[in-house]
């Protein structure tokens, strides 16, 4: 119960609790009404029956015996059949609510206090029919059949139907009512969610008062991030500019170095230095796009970058389509892949690049034959700044942001990155993508 409820949005939860409520409500006054008005209902029949009985014995004793046989049979209705006897009806079953019946009849007419009257079932298996008789003055009997007496009222579906209108009415007035001032809420909730893809619209204030000052909050705290993340990206702009132009007059004053070892030694140290300082500089900008979402045929994307890769003497290789359009930031992506074929070629002797695609999905592998990851290390990887050469058994360059920068890009396009061991050995970086991202151009 508890499981299903969290499900449930703030406006279905105040619904269910205006729905439940109501159908309480409902189910007890329908109950109270049935029981009030089904004893008014006994005792107006006890009412009717004492007094049309009280008359018919009364017309009986004021004629002659030989015309009460025409008065009973006039007198007899449809649901009331009169009979005029010289011995009262056999004794027959008796219920509790006969025994009130009787007790209403003998106070709604006193003048049957004293006489005999008695009421019986008409059978066991008919608890809505009942049989009675009076004793006249000079002994004969008055004998009546009476239905739909004492038996249990039915409650009709009709009766039920019409006493729920209210309680419809009710909820579909909660509904919309509850969601015109739910809607600020959920306008706050889109707004979260967009804020982290980059869109920092203002919500306007509205809603109740502590809504808008939820509203106002969130703007206020928007305000501040998107003014921090500007400040960081302009320091950081800034900071690579200023390092850049010092490791420029490096590299020239290294290519004067007259030893070919130092040379070579000092260009590797620049080489890392301006790698790091990408590396930095990509994942400090986070967010700040400024490419645009395109069609990128990844297969042509993936043999460039095993083509980069062979170049600089790696054995990897390429195994998939000649072409797959994927709409993502090619910049962005090739960068992730870049990172990922390059951990493959650094950790192992080989890597191969695959690439499939059904109707949903496009699948990238990235796969090595190194040492791989230890398992309890598998999600630390990717994490910013988490290094794990010992694990990987290599002197590698780089600040551990190569993989955390390839997720970024990677859910960036609407897919995620899962690394995992191969049982023949080695990594598998696997990168799975929507085959139509949800993102438009």
């Amino acid at each position: 119960m508890r499981t299903k409820l969290a499900h449930l949005g703030t406006l279905g939860r105040v619904l269910a609790v205006v729905t439940v409520t109501a159908i309480v409500g409902l189910t007890a006054n329908t109950l109270l009404y049935e029981g009030a008005s089904r004893f008014s209902l006994r005792e107006e029949e006890a009412r009717r029956t004492s007094e049309h009985i009280v008359v018919v014995a009364r017309m009986l004793e004021g004629d002659v015996p030989e015309r009460r046989g025409r008065i009973v049979e006039f007198a007899s209705t449809e649901h009331f059949k009169l009979g005029w006897f010289q011995q009262p009806i056999e004794s027959g079953q008796r219920s509790d609510a006969l025994v009130q019946m009787h007790r209403q009849m003998v106070l709604w007419e006193p003048s049957l206090q004293g006489k005999d009257l008695r009421l019986h079932l008409g059978s066991p298996n008919d608890a809505t029919e009942v049989i009675g008789s009076l004793q006249l003055s000079d002994g004969s009997w008055l004998h009546f059949r009476a239905q739909d007496l004492v038996g249990e009222w039915p409650l009709k579906l009709q009766r039920v139907f019409i006493s729920s209108l209210p309680m419809i009415a009710l909820v579909l007035i909660a509904l919309v009512t509850l969601r015109v001032i739910l809607r600020p809420l959920g306008l706050l909730a889109d707004a979260v969610t967009r804020v982290g893809y980059g869109d920092s619209r203002v919500l306007p204030e509205q809603g109740p008062a502590e809504f808008r000052r939820l509203i106002r909050a969130y703007n206020d705290m928007q305000s501040r991030i998107v003014t921090m993340i500007k400040d960081r990206t302009e320091a950081l702009a800034a900071v690579g500019h200023d390092l850049r132009t010092p490791l420029a007059r490096l590299r020239l004053s290294v290519d004067e170095v007259a030893d070919a070892e130092t040379r070579e030694t000092l260009v590797h140290d620049l080489n890392e230095m301006e790698l790091m300082l990408d590396s930095l500089l990509t994942y400090f900008r986070g967010d700040d796009h400024a490419e645009k979402l395109g069609l990128v045929d990844l297969a042509v994307l993936a043999a460039t970058v095993v083509d980069d890769l062979q170049d600089r003497g790696y054995d990897i290789t390429y195994a998939g389509p000649e072409h797959c359009d994927a709409k993502l930031r090619r910049v962005e992506f090739k960068r992730a892949l870049s990172n990922l074929a390059n951990n493959a070629c650094q950790y192992g002797n080989r890597a191969v690049v695959r690439l499939g695609a059904d109707e949903t999905t496009i699948r990238i592998r990235v796969e090595d034959d190194g040492p791989g990851i230890p398992e309890a290390d598998m999600q630390r990887v990717l994490e910013p700044f988490q290094r794990l050469d010992p694990a990987r058994q290599r002197n590698t360059s780089g600040v551990g942001l190569g993989i955390p920068i390839a997720v970024r890009a990677i859910s960036d396009a609407g897919g995620k990155l899962t690394l995992s061991n191969r049982q023949e050995g080695g990594l598998c970086a696997l990168v799975e993508l929507p085959r139509f991202a949800s993102n438009t151009l």
